[in-house]
């Protein structure tokens, strides 16, 4: 975590421009949204823009094609194939490139290098068809296609792209990075001083974990960050908080519910009836994937 709070101090001090968030620097609007990964951090008195995947800009929008320049879009031309850098989830990923093959035929593809001779994830050869679900690597099946968890795409998730195991990953506090850098990479968020979690969803506060510190039946647990220890309360399903003294769900009958502060990061809830009445549990969706309560299932 030192670590973490050295790399964006330096950062910062290579801006050369300062910019508020709420003046909307990174261009947050229509598809560039928090959902699909793109996000305004403060970082002092300059703006963090965060693209899909670990990307990032300061007080300028963050983009993945039709950059100035070029170098800096997701698509490569190192074949000279490129035509197009296509910024669209329409193959499953936060980026498509529009290539020519060896027949002088555009075609679609998420190979950032144009490599046509690898499967191509926009393929339509692979139709999940009928039955039972074919998705792989955790992907949901609805509406005829596979619903993908971020790094993977293709017709049944069956290609990973470690570039995009970060789109649509929302921390709730700092951003998302892939860990470790020599792999097997993941995606992991990276908390800012004082915040602690799987998503940064828990506030620390400075000193040992001493009883009746978590309410509500929270668990304490300690970390050490630099030379200052802070106890964190991970909290019973249904509460938050920095001591989860806030209730904000409640199992009023059995099924699944969403979960209306982890949404975001693809937390719900369970609701099982158990002997005395019913009880909460919470339930993950594959990174990237939210739940969607009409259809009951996870989805992008």
């Amino acid at each position: 975590m030192k670590t973490v709070i050295v790399l964006i101090v330096a950062l910062y001090f290579t801006s050369t421009h300062a910019a508020d968030c709420s003046t909307n620097p990174c261009g947050i609007a229509g598809y560039f949204n928090e959902t699909r990964g793109y996000r305004c951090l403060q970082v002092g008195a300059s703006a963090l823009c965060t693209c899909p995947g670990h990307k990032y800009t300061f007080d300028r929008p963050c983009r993945l094609c039709g950059n100035q320049n070029a170098s800096e879009d997701a698509c490569t031309n190192s074949n000279g194939n490129l035509i197009l850098c296509l910024e669209s989830d329409d193959c499953g990923t936060s980026f498509s490139c529009l290539c020519n093959d060896t027949a002088g035929n555009s075609v679609q593809t998420t190979n950032a290098d144009c490599d046509l001779t690898k499967p191509l994830q926009c393929s339509s050869t692979t139709n999940p068809g009928t039955g039972p679900s074919p998705c792989l690597h955790g992907g949901v099946y609805s509406g005829g296609i596979c619903h993908c968890p971020s790094g993977y795409g293709g017709a049944v998730c069956q290609n990973r792209d470690d570039h995009n195991l970060c789109e649509r990953v929302t921390c709730k506090t700092g951003f998302c990075a892939t860990q470790p850098p020599q792999g097997p990479h993941q995606a992991v968020c990276l908390c800012p001083y004082g915040t602690w979690g799987e998503y940064c969803e828990m506030k620390g506060t400075p000193g040992f974990c001493l009883s009746g510190l978590c309410l509500n039946n929270g668990a304490c647990q300690e970390n050490v960050i630099g030379s200052t220890r802070f106890a964190y309360c991970k909290c019973a399903p249904g509460f938050n908080g920095t001591k989860c003294e806030s209730n904000y769900f409640s199992c009023a009958s059995a099924g699944f519910f969403q979960d209306t502060y982890m949404h975001e990061q693809g937390k719900y809830f369970e609701c099982r009836t158990v002997t005395g009445g019913l009880r909460a549990e919470e339930r993950s969706c594959p990174k990237g994937l939210r739940f969607n309560a009409t259809s009951r299932l996870c989805l992008i």
